[in-house]
């Protein structure tokens, strides 16, 4: 008899065998211009908010499970019923909250390409067939292309990021209202970046039962609180409450979360400065010869340039960290920079135009 052992590699779920794994260059830089966060620092009144009410923290109990006070302040802010509200840790939890509930007919999960890879990324770990469709030359839905696809594999799952990352458009809400009135599957619009673009389709919540939301603190300076909103019906948020791990949002990150959606009006000067550097920032780099940058109503720009990893690699050199998406095929020569504060946005297109990419 053979005492041999198998790998422990050779029980690994093929699924995830099948995947690359997300991750994100570990190189340090003192103008970071990649993660698509806030480059302003707490507002000191909001500090102080925060450091009064975790100080009284009891460390050694469990967080409130249902995160009963933080729902509660966010259902009087939006003015959404609170039985239609869940938390994850981040958006990426509720994604996969999502998926791991929606699978129970066709299996399918569909998203438009290109967009937030966790999208397709989760869906292919947890076994789920993905159904990629294309936007179209505006980076705008293709609801022809989308409808044919709904027709053929009848998703029980679809996500849409409005405003879309890596692209920085919104979709337009006429095609995502005709997407969701031609599919019984769930349709999850991703407004990650609303606090950038100012519109949303919540309101459409109400009519259209198979509509889900998910909004995040992450983009608008709390990205280490890890926090994600799903809003949605009540019927839906019940079902996918039963995928939820217990005490999912730690009580340092519910507490933070108070104080921020409390005192939202403290954050708006800084929505306001980095939507002006986004028009200032715009205008500039379109005066930059062989590169094209697309308008944006997130707070990043998708940028194509002669040569990505070049564009990439020098910009590190001059201490500036940016995303380089030119392993996308669909996405060749592209990169994406965050907007960040004056300065930073400064030395951005001085680099950028001292790169000689011939």
């Amino acid at each position: 008899m053979s005492n041999s052992k198998d790998s422990p590699i050779d029980r690994v779920n093929p699924e995830v065998l099948g995947v690359n794994s997300y991750s994100v260059p570990d190189i340090q830089c003192s103008v970071r211009l990649d993660g698509n966060e806030s480059p302003f620092e707490t507002d000191p009144e909001l500090l102080n908010l925060i450091s009064e009410e975790i100080s009284s923290i009891e460390l050694n109990r469990y967080p409130d499970p249902e995160c009963t006070e933080l729902k509660k302040i966010i259902s009087n802010t939006y003015d959404f019923p609170d039985e239609g509200i869940l938390l994850g840790n981040g958006s990426d939890e509720l994604i996969q909250m999502l998926i791991e509930t929606f699978n129970g007919k066709s299996g399918v999960v569909m998203v438009p390409g290109p967009t937030f890879s966790m999208y397709g990324l989760t869906s292919n770990i947890l076994g789920n067939k993905v159904a990629e469709t294309e936007l179209d030359d505006n980076f705008d839905l293709d609801t022809d292309d989308i409808i044919n696809k709904i027709k053929e594999t009848d998703p029980d799952l679809l996500f849409f990021a409005s405003p879309n990352n890596p692209t920085g458009n919104a979709f337009s809400q006429d095609k995502i209202i005709k997407v969701i009135e031609a599919t019984s599957g769930v349709v999850v619009v991703d407004e990650a970046y609303f606090d950038y673009y100012g519109k949303t389709v919540i309101p459409l919540i109400q009519k259209y039962k198979n509509l889900v939301v998910l909004r995040t603190l992450s983009k608008i300076g709390f990205a280490a609180v890890r926090l994600g909103i799903l809003f949605g019906s009540g019927e839906i948020v019940g079902q996918v409450n039963k995928t939820r791990l217990p005490y999912n949002i730690n009580t340092l990150s519910q507490k933070i979360a108070e104080i921020v959606i409390k005192n939202e009006n403290l954050l708006k000067k800084n929505y306001k400065k980095i939507t002006a550097e986004r028009e200032r920032l715009y205008s500039e780099l379109c005066k930059i010869e062989n590169i094209k940058a697309y308008p944006s109503d997130a707070n990043f720009f998708l940028i194509k340039v002669p040569d990505a990893d070049y564009c990439f690699k020098t910009m590190a050199e001059n201490d500036i960290l940016i995303r380089n998406l030119s392993s996308n095929p669909k996405l060749s020569g592209c990169i994406r920079v965050t907007i960040g504060t004056i300065e930073e946005n400064n030395a951005f297109l001085e680099a950028l135009s001292a790169i000689s990419f011939s």
